[in-house]
């Protein structure tokens, strides 16, 4: 089997998760979450369904209902094998790494902006991130009672976004030139080191 894209497996992943299921149906579910990982876009999902059909991981099934035609799909025992090859275990390196984060991208370069622009920023940002919060939560209730490891998904989508916001008020408060916003050889004061990473280094790897 040659290698699958991220995008080939989570849809591998769905149509287990939902299947038997419409490519119009896996885009919904890719539509109403509130990661933007993903495109849901015809031009993405479709060519990638073909690949995992070709490749014997999905089987297409025509289904007539009057003058209406749809196709869906449903994951085949290859398809599983790889579904949990790319699940793992084992884990890549590519699959545990800082957490892709655009505005993280971008507040890398506030310098280049205006005082007043630097906070003007980070207030739009904790603004865009109540909604998304208020869409995970959404997301959440919709799937109440579904999947465990759905709801936990879930749940680490909510605490990423709490840290996102306390990163941001430490950010407003650098970005208005606070007082103790940043250290004594002028980079940000770094939360103290602990859990699992610091396991073996004295107390503060203790849990």
């Amino acid at each position: 089997m040659p290698n699958r894209s991220e995008l080939e497996c989570f849809v591998l992943g769905l149509i287990w998760q939902y299947g038997p299921v419409s490519a119009y149906g896996v885009r919904r579910q890719m539509r109403e979450s509130p990661s933007r990982q993903w495109s849901a876009s015809t031009g993405a999902i479709y060519p990638a369904l073909r690949r995992l059909e070709r490749d014997g991981l999905i089987l297409g099934r025509e289904l007539h209902r009057g003058k209406r035609r749809r196709r869906e799909y449903e994951i085949t025992r290859a398809g599983l094998g790889s579904l949990r090859g790319w699940v793992g275990p084992p884990l890549g390196e590519e699959t545990l790494t800082v957490t892709y984060d655009p505005l993280r991208s971008r507040a890398r370069f506030l310098g280049a902006l205006s005082p007043r622009a630097r906070v003007e920023w980070v207030d739009g940002a904790l603004r865009a991130l109540d909604e998304v919060e208020a869409k995970v939560r959404a997301w959440s209730s919709d799937h109440d009672g579904e999947d465990p490891f759905l709801i936990a998904v879930t749940m680490n989508a909510l605490l990423e976004t709490e840290s996102r916001r306390r990163w941001l008020e430490r950010l407003r408060r650098i970005a208005a030139g606070e007082r103790g916003a940043r250290g004594r050889s002028g980079g940000v004061i770094m939360p103290r080191a602990g859990g699992r990473g610091s396991r073996g280094r004295g107390r503060s790897g203790s849990r």
